[in-house]
């Protein structure tokens, strides 16, 4: 800044001025602050970031922790929480912890170390402990998706209870009356609310049958789906329809189902829980469950912001899903 104001002529405290985006409203005519605009182009200016973080006791980013980056699910909300984060003149550091306990604890750590001014976050199973690193730092935080209820802390989910109850008693009202589930076996309340909406709209009607529950291990999750798929096609009473709770579960289950030869729908119906892009495409008609991501990721980081700015009210927002359909 100092070279800039040499070379205009100039205090370094009316480049200072212009640069940190204050000029407008001081004496700094709007001639001078092009000049200066200009000038730090030409000598290829950057801010010092460490150094402005320190003067001001932030660092005008915040973190996000989602699972599994590849899942259009996440990567749409992360899309929609950067657009959201720029309007705050916020940066976002994305990470991805693969539903790993001890990449999860790596994010949170690195996360921490950057000094970021909040962090919005996808709990992995068992995680508490690691999240109470965060709030021991008193960091502003929003969990989103899914929520520790053992943590007092904002969080933005959807309700996933009664969406699977809806998209249920769809299939049932259908005249369906054979309808598996295909889920991740992980002990967190958004997986386990959609096992137990579909459970208790089967119950209702009583229709269910264990043996139709399919109960898949993360770690395994290809092999295990394609043995899923295989048992429900050969089950002696035939399979009307199968509910999958996850778009990564649902795309898996699909490549298996085509491969042994299953056709949708009309030997099975298929549900998505999640919209994949690709269903315009896909020429199969299917019933998906359509959560409203940019509103979760714009009011995550409204929440976040909010907390930022010093305030200290706990925000729980449960929005509704919708069932649409393509064909």
């Amino acid at each position: 800044m100092q070279d800039i104001a040499d070379k205009l002529g100039i205090s370094k405290g009316t480049v200072s001025l212009v640069l940190s985006g204050k000029a407008k409203g001081s004496r700094v005519s709007e001639e001078m602050c092009l000049k200066v605009k200009q000038t730090a182009d030409e000598m290829n200016y950057y801010p010092n970031e460490i150094a402005r973080s320190l003067s001001l006791g932030m660092t005008m980013s915040i973190g996000v922790i989602v699972t599994d980056i590849s899942n259009e699910f996440f990567g749409n909300l992360t899309f929609h929480i950067q657009e959201r984060a720029k309007k705050y003149g916020y940066t976002v550091i994305i990470t991805n912890t693969n539903e790993s306990l001890e990449e999860f604890n790596n994010a949170v750590t690195i996360l921490l170390n950057k000094q970021i001014d909040g962090i919005i976050f996808v709990p992995v199973a068992g995680g508490q402990k690691i999240v109470e690193k965060i709030m021991k730092r008193h960091l502003p935080m929003v969990q989103i998706d899914r929520y520790f209820p053992d943590i007092k802390s904002s969080y933005i989910i959807v309700d996933n209870y009664k969406i699977s109850v809806e998209v249920t008693e769809l299939l049932i009202k259908k005249g369906y009356r054979r309808i598996a589930a295909v889920c991740y076996d992980i002990n967190l309340n958004a997986l386990t609310e959609r096992r137990q909406g579909y459970i208790d709209a089967l119950n209702r009607y009583e229709l269910l049958d264990p043996a139709l529950i399919k109960n898949i291990n993360y770690a395994d999750q290809e092999e295990e789906i394609k043995r899923a798929i295989i048992d429900l096609k050969n089950n002696p009473n035939k399979v009307d329809a199968i509910f999958f709770c996850s778009r990564r579960v649902f795309i898996t289950g699909v490549k298996y189902m085509h491969k042994e030869g299953i056709k949708i729908p009309e030997e099975m119906e298929v549900v998505c829980f999640d919209k994949i892009d690709s269903f315009s495409i896909a020429n199969i008609p299917i019933n998906y469950i359509e959560q409203p991501i940019k509103k979760m990721g714009e009011k995550a980081v409204d929440i976040l912001m909010e907390q930022i700015n010093g305030a200290n009210d706990i925000t729980q927002y449960v929005f509704d899903a919708e069932i649409k359909h393509f064909s």
